[in-house]
């Protein structure tokens, strides 16, 4: 008697550690991250190729052209096709101009950009990476930087994770402001620009649920025919 009612209690202790373990998995948050929008140039113009978001600039429209690509930072198994290239433009008029790329963030935190990035001797060789959280007002995150001569293999990377107000924003704005040229025909090629973001989530996900019911239910079958067994 004392060993069947030492067993029936370690079948109930087992029943319920799987029960909690099937609940604690099909509830346990997801992180997914995501390309939110991203930009490869491939069609030669400034539209965006993956994803949501929106293109401008200030530059004169005769000093957006379009080059060879790269694969560096590209995403999605993208070619590497074309760059979008930006000259200085005649008596450097471009010094000080941007393009701004307009992406929403709703639904996701954790903003990363990532870009890959080259200049000419003469291009623009002191640019700054800014943000801004209501489409207009813009803020520089980090220094300027200088563009490598060739793409290379690393992109240039901007976490802004640490900026909160940015995650699940409508508003969210990115800007690149050229500064450096030199000469009319001096440029820097900008390939793969992609906004990313992590979206968390407390819903199961389909299978998990279906795991979840499935593990239940055959768990009381098993039950409920011992319990007609005994």
């Amino acid at each position: 008697m004392f060993i069947r009612s030492n067993r029936r209690l370690t079948r109930r202790a087992t029943f319920k550690l799987i029960c909690l373990l099937l609940l604690l998995t099909a509830a346990a948050p997801a992180a997914l991250a995501d390309e939110l929008a991203v930009w490869n140039f491939n069609d030669s113009n400034l539209n965006v190729d993956h994803g949501s978001g929106t293109l401008a600039s200030n530059f004169n429209p005769a000093n957006l052209l379009f080059a060879a690509g790269t694969t560096n930072n590209a995403r999605l198994g993208h070619p590497a096709g074309q760059a979008l290239s930006l000259q200085a433009g005649t008596g450097t008029a471009n010094n000080g101009r941007h393009i701004t790329f307009n992406v929403s963030t709703l639904g996701f935190s954790d903003i990363v950009v990532s870009f890959a990035t080259q200049g000419t001797s003469t291009g623009f060789n002191s640019n700054q990476f800014q943000y801004s959280l209501d489409g207009i007002n813009f803020v520089d995150f980090g220094p300027p930087y200088a563009p490598a001569a060739a793409f290379g293999a690393v992109p240039l990377v901007f976490s802004l994770v640490t900026i909160a107000a940015l995650n699940n924003n409508p508003n969210a704005a990115f800007r690149l402001v050229f500064n450096g040229g030199s000469s009319a025909t001096g440029t820097n090629r900008l390939d793969n620009f992609v906004v990313e973001g992590t979206a968390p989530t407390s819903v199961p996900e389909p299978v998990s649920a279906i795991l979840l019911l499935s593990g239940l239910s055959g768990l009381y079958a098993v039950r409920k025919r011992r319990r007609a067994a005994k």
